[in-house]
């Protein structure tokens, strides 16, 4: 993690400390809980058993004597936690300091190697701490186990490393194995725009605006979902900025009612009716910087119909995903930053989850 201050330049007494600085703002991304339920103790392969209901009929019998005996079929099945381990390592030397202001805020004497407590790591640890909770994010939703660069026939943009991205099978990987298997969970309705043949053709335009292509995909995405899902007074739509935005437009164009709420993290919900719809632009974000292959995004308009208690983060513990720690080795006179902590996700019931992308 290299911290870039070539394009600040040094003379002398200029800024003496981080408080003269004017910092740029990071980004604000949800609570890991606004949609998504932890599940802690996950150290290792763990079995999850999902009982499901009576398949098929009953009540054949007509109440005579010596009743002929029926079978009561009850579907189950099951998937595994397979957590897996990310870390990070950052050092750091006093010597990277000199000629730049943070040399002021160095200790003296024999102590000067030592910069934990200095508003030099201190900053460093806050803008981790930010990165750190993006990468949770990252991992959750766009991991795959088979991650490729575009190169290689994948959807990473050429040049990523894919340690990044190969951990686990995140929500995505895990939503287009759900639609492989069960079409039906897939909606019509952003798939033509993110058809298109170049970033322009992706956009979305006024025709569409006219024919109201976000609001009829996300109400047909209720209507074509499971009844027993569907019902779930907790439901709620996750969408990409771009869907969010075209979605505030057509209600705008069409005249019809609707509320907007900046929630405490920094996101945006809309709501219109019974639908409420929250952005979030992360998901925009990664698609934009890492799943680009030169002349279009990879699906760059998407949404998810879900609810909390489905979409699921196992951890060993939930302070293990914002843990950072911070010390000085007296031997090679060097300042560490590490993290790490054991994850996996899962999607716990495919019937419960309705998708458009």
């Amino acid at each position: 993690m290299a911290f870039d201050l070539s394009n600040l330049d040094f003379n002398g007494k200029e800024v003496m400390a981080l408080g003269e600085t004017i910092q740029e703002s990071v980004f604000t991304n949800p609570e890991m809980s606004l949609f998504h339920e932890f599940v802690e103790g996950i150290k290792a392969k763990q079995q999850i058993a999902i009982l499901g209901i009576v398949d098929g009929l009953t009540g054949l019998g007509d109440g005579g004597c010596d009743p002929t005996v029926d079978v009561l079929d009850i579907s189950s099945i099951q998937k595994f936690w397979e957590p897996e381990s990310v870390s990070n390592r950052f050092a750091y030397c006093w010597t990277e300091l000199k000629g730049t202001f943070f040399i002021w805020a160095t200790k003296n004497g024999l102590e000067i190697s030592d910069l934990t407590g200095t508003d030099y790591l201190n900053f460093i640890e806050e803008r981790l701490s930010a990165a750190l909770a993006e990468e949770v994010l990252r991992v959750a939703w766009f991991s795959d186990l088979t991650a490729a660069n575009v190169s290689g026939a994948g959807v990473i943009t050429n040049g990523t490393n894919l340690g990044y991205f190969n951990k686990i099978d995140g929500f995505f990987k895990q939503i287009f194995t759900i639609v492989a298997a069960d079409s039906a969970r897939l909606t019509a309705g952003l798939d033509t725009r993110n058809a298109g043949v170049s970033y322009a053709a992706q956009e979305f335009d006024a025709t569409d605006v006219t024919n109201r292509v976000v609001t009829n995909t996300l109400q047909n995405m209720r209507y074509g979902a499971d009844n027993r899902f569907r019902s779930n007074p907790s439901l709620m739509y996750v969408v990409t900025q771009s869907v969010y935005d075209q979605y505030e437009r057509e209600l705008t164009e069409a005249n019809v009612a609707f509320t907007t709420e900046r929630l405490e993290n920094g996101m945006s919900q809309l709501s219109s009716g019974s639908i409420t719809v929250v952005a979030f632009d992360f998901w925009d974000r990664i698609i934009r910087a890492y799943e680009d292959n030169g002349t279009t995004y990879n699906l760059p308009h998407r949404a998810v119909l879900l609810t909390k208690e489905n979409m699921q983060v196992g951890t060993e513990a939930i302070g293990n995903l914002s843990e950072i720690d911070v010390f000085y080795h007296r031997k090679d006179k060097k300042n560490y930053v590490d993290t790490a902590y054991r994850i996996d996700v899962k999607i716990i019931k495919d019937e419960n989850i309705q998708v458009a992308y």
